[in-house]
């Protein structure tokens, strides 16, 4: 039996959780990107690694990064994606997440 890689049981673990939440099976993941379910499966469970041109597909198909799908760091979040966060919010609870937005402004000012 194949030794497993650490790296390589990483980078299938995010790409599983990358394709669990993007709605998708491994069959339709696999058909995007041009590759067997079988070689998927391979992938996810961390017996080999997929090469870059893969990581690639998986980045554009998933719509996640690199970073994200090799070393595990997500990209720092930007206004437009907190804002989608809040949009189904009611009046309510933007009123409390803009009173806990001020708090939370406070505190960080005091750490600087």
């Amino acid at each position: 039996m194949q030794q497993k890689k650490p790296l390589n049981v990483e980078i299938g673990r995010r790409i599983q959780q990358s394709r669990e939440k993007a709605g998708m099976t491994q069959e339709q993941l696999s058909e995007a990107i041009g590759r067997s379910t079988q070689f998927l499966s391979t992938v996810e469970r961390g017996v080999a690694g997929p090469s870059l041109e893969t990581v690639v597909q998986l980045c554009r198909v998933l719509n996640v990064t690199a970073d994200w799908l090799i070393l595990g760091k997500s990209a720092a979040p930007t206004s437009s994606t907190i804002a989608a966060k809040l949009s189904h919010l009611t009046g309510e609870q933007l009123i409390q997440v803009d009173a806990m937005t001020d708090r939370l402004l406070v505190l960080l000012e005091q750490k600087r």
